[in-house]
């Protein structure tokens, strides 16, 4: 017999058991249905081209970190801590309901003694969480909803739901003490505080029956709630989780390449089913917060992109599948055919001014709580439109341009090495033996800004006595933009094959990069073919050489410079500090940091092809160099030739040429020495 426990059922006649076992099987029926026809939508996905389930220590480590421990989405101090409320109540209240159940169903005395006083108070404490997480979610989306966060009605329904379980289960309780007066009560603080206020005095027959009220009215609203969970937002709880799960093992800056591409039917997404089955789950398992739109540079500039909406509109035609397989009448039939009317998946339910928009700088990968690869779904899309000739025109130019000249700019192989005129800068045809290959990048060859780059980075390199060379007019495009843009096809056949023989051929070992874009595909993509060097950018190299007395900065230098994180240096790469210790050890500079900064930094507007692309809405550039000027800075320092050539154009378009600059680190300390 209990000494302090409680009888389970109390007040309940038998049939209750009967009838609660009964609805429960239906539930689970219900719940078994939804996830069938959900795992089956899945399935009608393409087979994923990366194994998903290595490193299961990792991946493990990550859903307890990221899933469990609610880690990125606590990034967001009120809305973390409001979703952590509700799903750490979640999680005790459901193993206090199972400890209810084992006692119950097996017969096994768990709930007694000093164990049952800290179970009650557990219960108590966490349903005054959920209660608590509850309000704080009504208040946030009603009063302080963020701009990213969805209006759907789906949604507060669902919340509402959760705050009439936490409701009912505190009343249950309320009543149950102010008919039994426990000598525990206390214990469960809140419903002993309530008794008195909400059943003091009434007779004790009328609340026995609010009690059992309560109870069907408890049942009943939790099980409506997890019978709904396969068909609404709350999928994301076993969808988000296993979308954490199943992360890429890929470096952060590397797409997902397509293995045997000449063999590929299919190549890019058209369609939704075109989507990998693990990209349908992931889009699946979106918790609508809208941390990617906030954090995206193309949907701040006011152009048509919202990552949020990508990942949502592929979401909604999955489920739209997932109904009409279910309920087949649901489908709108083509009277004509008599086939069920599809739309256009890459051109009506997503358009191509969104797909055309990103920038890739990967900050709503960044942000996103379920690690969705919203790039790699873009790029794909991208793929589907490259494929079948749906390309804008100014797409189709540049990678032509690429195609037919080896590089964006369209302008001749032998003007590669105009900028060397009159340049001691050694050519790795010359013979000579080098320990780093300088790769100059197709910007530092062509554009004449990043041309004085170029020199002041060779400067530098002969001064510290490094022993380099250039490929000089053997040099083509490393593909990144065209890659980014869609054009697999001539990136793997084309640029890789070309570099790789040219890398084999010299030899080379290490290379030295000008560009982070070129940075990253070196380090990061050209593995996925075989070709493996070591690469170090131009910024880390001099910080280097500086830190080992090789490079001096003398000369006083006194610019107030913003330093703008490059994407694909920065956030990609993870590269933050190496250029602001190479600015650091000119004397005089003052270093302001903008706000947005570092893995949280604003995007130029030139990642993904944007470099060669118009975009309606305003300019991501014009933004970035407003968020420059707030810091009272007279200069802004980047590491990037695109990055550069974007603040050049918004000096100029805010005819700020005699009072403001835009300089690249190698730059700078090179006029310091």
């Amino acid at each position: 017999m209990k000494t302090v426990g409680r009888e389970i059922m109390w007040n309940l006649p038998h049939e209750a058991a009967v009838v609660m076992y009964s609805l429960l099987a239906v539930l689970l029926v219900v719940v078994a249905w939804g996830a069938w026809a959900r795992v089956e939508a899945y399935r009608r996905g393409r087979t994923e081209r990366e194994d998903r389930f290595d490193d299961l220590r990792g991946r493990l480590l990550d859903v307890f970190r990221l899933a469990l421990g609610q880690r990125r989405v606590l990034d967001r101090k009120f809305g973390g801590l409001v979703h952590l409320c509700i799903f750490s109540a979640f999680i005790v209240l459901f193993i206090v309901t199972c400890l209810v159940a084992v006692e119950y169903d097996f017969g096994v005395m768990i709930l007694d003694g000093n164990f049952y006083i800290v179970f009650k108070l557990f219960a108590e404490t966490f349903g005054a969480l959920l209660l608590l997480g509850v309000a704080g979610a009504l208040v946030r989306r009603t009063l302080f909803r963020p701009e990213g966060l969805t209006r759907e009605n789906d949604d507060l329904l669902q919340l509402l739901l959760i705050g009439a379980i936490a409701v009912t289960g505190f009343l249950i309780e309320t009543s149950r003490i102010a008919a039994t007066h426990p000598a525990i009560a206390p214990v469960s603080y809140v419903s002993n505080a309530l008794a008195p206020l909400l059943f003091g005095g009434m007779p004790l027959s009328e609340i026995l029956a609010a009690h059992r009220a309560l109870w069907w009215a408890h049942l009943l609203i939790a099980f409506g709630f997890l019978g709904s969970i396969p068909f609404t937002k709350m999928i994301h709880m076993g969808t988000g989780t296993a979308s954490v799960f199943l992360r890429t093992s890929r470096p952060k800056g590397a797409l997902q390449p397509i293995p045997d591409i000449e063999e590929e039917e299919k190549p890019g997404v058209l369609a939704v089913d075109d989507f990998s089955w693990k990209q349908l789950l992931s889009a699946d398992g979106c918790t609508k917060c809208g941390r990617c739109q906030d954090e995206c540079p193309a949907y701040a500039a006011e152009m048509p992109l919202s990552p949020r909406d990508v990942v949502l509109k592929t979401k909604e035609q999955l489920g739209a599948d997932i109904r009409c397989g279910l309920v087949p009448s649901a489908a709108s039939i083509d009277k004509s055919t008599g086939k069920r009317i599809v739309p256009d998946f890459a051109r009506e339910v997503l358009t191509p001014e969104e797909i055309w928009a990103c920038t890739t700088c990967r900050a709503c990968m960044q942000a996103c709580p379920v690690l969705i690869e919203h790039i790699d779904m873009i790029v794909d899309v991208r793929r589907g439109y490259v494929a079948s000739s749906k390309i804008p025109d100014t797409v189709r130019t540049a990678l032509r341009k690429m195609g037919d000249t080896g590089n964006p700019w369209g302008l001749p192989q032998d003007d590669r090495i105009a900028w060397a005129a009159g340049v001691d800068v050694p050519f790795a045809a010359d013979g000579k033996e080098f320990e780093y290959l300088y790769w100059v990048g197709c910007a530092g060859a062509y554009d004449p800004r990043n041309q004085k780059v170029t020199k002041a980075i060779v400067s530098l390199l002969n001064r510290a006595g490094v022993r380099f060379a250039t490929l000089g007019p053997e040099e083509m495009c490393c593909g990144e933009s065209a890659r980014r843009m869609g054009e697999e096809g001539l990136f793997q056949l084309g640029m890789v094959e070309m570099v790789k023989e040219l890398f084999a051929h010299y030899k080379v070992r290490k290379v030295i990069t000008q560009c982070p874009h070129c940075f990253n595909t070196f380090r990061n993509e050209y593995p996925q073919f075989g070709v493996n060097v070591e690469v170090i950018h131009h910024s880390v190299l001099i910080r280097d050489l500086v830190a080992q007395g090789k490079l001096v900065p003398r000369n006083a230098n006194n610019l107030a410079l913003a330093f703008h994180d490059s994407c694909y240096l920065g956030r990609h790469n993870d590269i933050f500090d190496a250029p602001r210790e190479a600015l650091g050890a000119i004397p005089g500079i003052s270093l302001n940091e903008m706000e947005r900064n570092r893995e949280r930094g604003f995007c130029c507007g030139a990642g993904g092809g944007g470099m060669w692309m118009e975009s309606p809405g305003k300019r991501i550039n014009h933004l970035r160099f407003d968020q420059a000027m707030r810091t009272g800075s007279n200069a802004v320092g980047s590491a990037c030739p695109y990055c550069l050539i974007m603040f050049d154009d918004a000096i100029k378009f805010n005819n700020l040429e005699d009072s403001v600059q835009a300089k690249d680190v190698a730059e700078l300390v090179a006029e310091s020495i």
